[in-house]
């Protein structure tokens, strides 16, 4: 063999096996079996790091349990540093060496790889601060948020972005509203109750925290006013933030029931095109069929009748749909 050619050949393999490396970490679950098999597996240790990094927070656990936490923590960090380092190295097929590592520091940059850095920075801590055990344990439970990355395949989350988006304006306009009724209310309470409890709305942003747990009716009751007018006022502003609160529920609500009717919508005119389509086709070929004298004039009169029905059907619930 030509070594030239050689070479071609494994830049070719290597290339190969690349970009199977990065189809099978990016795709969506659903769309390829070994993908699929790949996420359940990155799931299970998700969540066995995520269950490890929870119980290791119990003060009075036994030390050989919470050495063997320690040990499957820093095992899934393993892991999920092998998958970070595999992302990294797929995730691009420019042929310069500049290119790639642009093209890599753009996608490191990315929402979902800052978090799976995140969660693997803990693997460096015993060689870059070898005693700050505070460090390190903070780090660890940073890891937790890896569970965000395999969230973004949910359809229900999907769905949900999707809402949120059309809806934004709206949700804007309550937010500043919400704003405006702690700033406002914690004003008119600071004027109001100050002379008598000047210890607890000492000023207005004392009062700002009785006014943010009064508005989203938490009430934790360290803070409450004892004049009649406080009193008064604070009824007023709780019925203010029910009624305020409850708008974005009904809002997004409204906005997923409009997102399924789309959703349906669009699946029945695909359904009714594609029956459609089958049926022509299907119609065509049974002509060809004929045609050719490979099934008699009866035959095709038979699979006509039953062919024609079904296409007269969909046709039928695609006008009544519209």
């Amino acid at each position: 063999m030509n070594p030239e050619q050689g070479i071609i050949k494994a830049s070719s393999q290597y290339d190969r096996i690349k970009s199977r490396v990065n189809m099978i970490l990016n795709t969506y679950p659903n769309e390829e079996p070994t993908a699929r098999l790949v996420k359940y597996f990155l799931a299970i240790f998700i969540l066995t790091n995520t269950i490890s990094v929870v119980i290791s927070t119990i003060p009075d656990l036994p030390l050989s349990l919470r050495t063997q936490l320690f040990a499957i923590i820093s095992f899934c960090l393993l892991v999920f540093a092998t998958e970070y380092i595999l992302r990294l190295w797929s995730c691009t097929n420019n042929p310069t060496f500049t290119g790639r590592i642009k093209d890599r520091l753009r996608y490191a940059t990315g929402i979902y790889m800052i978090i799976d850095l995140i969660s693997i920075i803990p693997i460096m801590f015993p060689f870059v601060f070898p005693n700050n055990y505070s460090i390190l344990h903070i780090f660890r439970l940073l890891s937790i948020f890896k569970l965000v990355r395999y969230t973004r395949h949910s359809d229900a989350l999907q769905l949900l972005q999707r809402v949120v988006f059309k809806k934004r304006e709206i949700i804007s306009i309550l937010i500043i509203f919400l704003v405006f009724e702690i700033l406002f209310s914690s004003t008119i309470m600071y004027l109001v109750e100050n002379a008598a409890q000047p210890d607890k709305f000492s000023s207005i942003p004392a009062a700002m925290w009785w006014a943010a747990m009064t508005v989203t009716t938490v009430g934790y009751g360290d803070i409450y006013p004892i004049t009649p007018l406080g009193q008064t006022i604070t009824s007023m502003v709780t019925i203010g933030g029910v009624l305020l609160l409850a708008l974005p529920s009904a809002i997004l609500a409204a906005g997923f029931m409009e997102e399924r009717q789309k959703e349906q919508t669009h699946n029945n005119r695909c359904n009714n095109h594609y029956g459609t389509e089958a049926g022509i086709s299907l119609l065509e070929r049974v002509g060809t069929l004929k045609e050719r004298g490979l099934i008699t004039e009866k035959e095709f009169e038979e699979y006509k009748t039953l062919i024609l029905p079904q296409l007269r059907e969909h046709e039928t619930e695609g006008e009544e749909k519209k």
